[in-house]
């Protein structure tokens, strides 16, 4: 069979849309991320660059949802009172992180945010974080479970990794053995 007779056709589609991107982007892929240190910490069916980001925050941390936690079942069973959740095409997973169970103030001229960080479980380095509850309107407290703020730059790819690349400008910066001892 010739390649280049089989392959004609799906060249000759039009390019997707920003929609189809998007869903495209939360494929069945498993886009893999690294820290600094080169320690696996987290696998996403969605590359970061099409997460989200926060407009009104200086970080610009990119959102992550996370998946809810395992629920008991009853006897194999979803209970007839709790609505079926809607099929979602992102999944992501932090590998390796230590979350910090007392959270870091961090203020600004808008105000304050309670932060629980998440810290590479190899170098100690701040990866992300979560939010209190208390951000948000409503009585609850404590961390909030469903969404993870991943700082840029302390991310590589495994592809970068492998290649040596360091993170994009604006990024934090790499330092080899050598430069540390002069």
């Amino acid at each position: 069979m010739d390649i280049t007779q089989s392959s004609r056709d799906y060249f000759a589609m039009p390019s997707p849309s920003a929609s189809e991107k998007l869903s495209l982007a939360a494929s069945s892929t498993v886009y893999t991320y690294h820290c600094l240190c080169t320690h696996l910490l987290l696998a996403t069916s969605t590359p970061l660059h099409a997460l989200p980001t926060r407009n009104n925050s200086c970080d610009q941390a990119h959102i992550m949802p996370l998946p809810p936690p395992p629920a008991a079942p009853a006897k194999g069973r979803r209970p007839s009172n709790e609505p079926a959740l809607p099929p979602t095409d992102h999944y992501g997973l932090l590998l390796s992180t230590h979350l910090e169970n007392k959270p870091e103030m961090v203020t600004s001229d808008s105000g304050f945010e309670k932060r629980y960080l998440q810290r590479c479980g190899r170098c100690n380095l701040v990866v992300g974080y979560q939010l209190d509850w208390q951000q948000f309107a409503g009585d609850r407290t404590g961390r909030k479970e469903d969404l993870v703020y991943l700082l840029p730059g302390g991310f590589v790819t495994t592809a970068e990794m492998i290649m040596g690349k360091t993170p994009p400008q604006g990024g934090i910066g790499m330092v080899t053995v050598a430069e540390i001892k002069t």
